[in-house]
């Protein structure tokens, strides 16, 4: 019986590839989605809304847990998608743990013309100083305001005074000086507006941030 010799039959397998049919072309991959936006409810409750433009084209997120995909520099952002709160927790929940905490505001108010606190802003001093334990906070904003009585100069220092017998009451507690800033506005950055020389309870204040 006659043999194929091997050689050929190793020459038969090199040009097999050269006699087939060209390759069909395959489907492109899906686009990867580079980067995707959810907008949020702020800390102050506020949505707002922010625009993506690029070379492809815009979208703009107007709606509390809506959704972008911006996958290329020349492809236009992907239309607003809503997410429930489930879908947001699964796909961004380590990003979300990773926020600070949102930051506590107080108002403590002053009886008239000086630096004294009024009872019920007395009693918020425990809230307060507990907030700022529980929080280990490093960053404490005061700022001191006045009503319209008096003149501009002296409000301001009277604010000042009031921001700074806060930020005592803080260091007195164990808060370190560099961790607190205190400034004052007078009446420059009145809750209530009023005209001028007019006594306000609610604008002797001063406002406390702790982040």
């Amino acid at each position: 019986m006659k043999r194929t010799p091997i050689l050929a039959v190793a020459f038969i397998l090199v040009l097999l590839p050269a006699c087939r049919k060209k390759p069909v072309a395959r489907q492109p991959a899906a686009p990867k989605v580079e980067n995707a936006v959810v907008l949020l409810r702020d800390d102050n409750g506020h949505v707002g809304r922010v625009n993506f433009r690029n070379a492809g084209g815009s979208t703009e997120l107007t709606k509390e847990n809506t959704m972008t995909a911006i996958i290329a520099a020349d492809v236009a952002p992907g239309a607003p998608v809503p997410l429930s709160a489930e879908e947001i927790a699964r796909r961004f929940g380590s990003a979300l743990e990773g926020l600070p905490a949102p930051q506590l505001e107080f108002i403590l108010n002053f009886e008239l013309g000086t630096e004294k606190l009024t009872a019920e802003s007395e009693a918020r001093l425990t809230e307060l100083i507990q907030a700022v334990r529980d929080r280990r906070s490093t960053d404490v904003s005061i700022i001191g305001h006045t009503d319209t009585t008096g003149s501009v100069e002296s409000n301001f220092a009277l604010g000042l005074r009031r921001a700074e017998s806060v930020a005592e009451i803080l260091r007195g507690r164990g808060l370190a000086r560099e961790f607190i800033t205190v400034e004052s506005h007078g009446e420059g950055d009145l809750l209530i507006r009023t005209a001028d020389d007019v006594k306000e309870p609610r604008n002797r204040r001063v406002e406390v941030t702790v982040r």
